[in-house]
């Protein structure tokens, strides 16, 4: 349901990797390198778990891939030879629960994002990984990450859109029995945004744990 993509560093200024996993998203990204005019970025189609490459980079990032990924310790064993030693390995993925705890107080905006959370974990994203990431990376023979939580806060009419565009673009996998418990899908952005501005209160977006590790020396 989410575009996934990964970057690679070679060390020289004159050179970028991007890989992804949506031809889609490859072709509008070659499109904008085009119109930048540059000449230094690449992209390469792979799967995360079999990139191939003669290089060796600083670093290998990557944001909300590996909550899709079947083996996500064999991804991060297999991009760990693509990297120096000391280069850096960082992953930004997902942690649903406390977005659904800061949600609790308000109904509608809760059940609105129960019913994402649900649609991710039933297609078989892994709703946790952003904490799972920890052992994760150690698992796949990585030093003990660093890692810092990041959850947006806000209540004006601009913030809540992006729950309600997240609902919006998931309706045609969402259960119809969830939808029913939502109401009118048509006023659900006005609804939305209607109790938030009468709860005189802040809701919660997604939160986002970035993990990352500098790869040691000799390894």
């Amino acid at each position: 349901m989410s575009p996934c993509w990964w970057r690679g560093w070679s060390g020289r200024p004159d050179k970028w990797w991007e890989w992804s996993a949506i031809s889609r998203s490859l072709a509008r990204a070659r499109a904008r390198v085009t119109e930048a005019g540059l000449h230094n970025v690449s992209f390469i189609q792979a799967d995360v778990g079999e990139v191939k490459c003669d290089l060796v980079f600083d670093a290998v990032v990557g944001r909300l891939i590996l909550q899709f990924v079947p083996d996500p310790v064999a991804a991060l064993r297999s991009l760990s030879p693509l990297i120096r030693p000391g280069g850096v390995l960082a992953f930004q993925e997902v942690s649903y629960a406390p977005y659904l705890a800061l949600s609790a107080h308000l109904p509608l905006w809760f059940a609105v994002a129960s019913i994402i959370h649900e649609t991710f974990r039933r297609s078989g994203a892994k709703t946790e990984i952003g904490i799972d990431l920890f052992h994760m990376f150690q698992e796949a023979g990585l030093p003990a990450p660093a890692m810092v939580l990041e959850m947006p806060l806000g209540s004006d009419p601009g913030f809540t859109r992006l729950v309600y565009d997240l609902v919006h673009s998931l309706r045609p996998h969402i259960q119809p029995r969830d939808l029913e418990t939502l109401g009118d899908f048509d006023t659900l952005r006005q609804r939305l945004e209607g109790e938030v501005a009468i709860s005189q209160s802040v809701v919660p977006y997604m939160a986002l744990v970035g993990t990352w590790c500098s790869k040691p020396e000799g390894a």
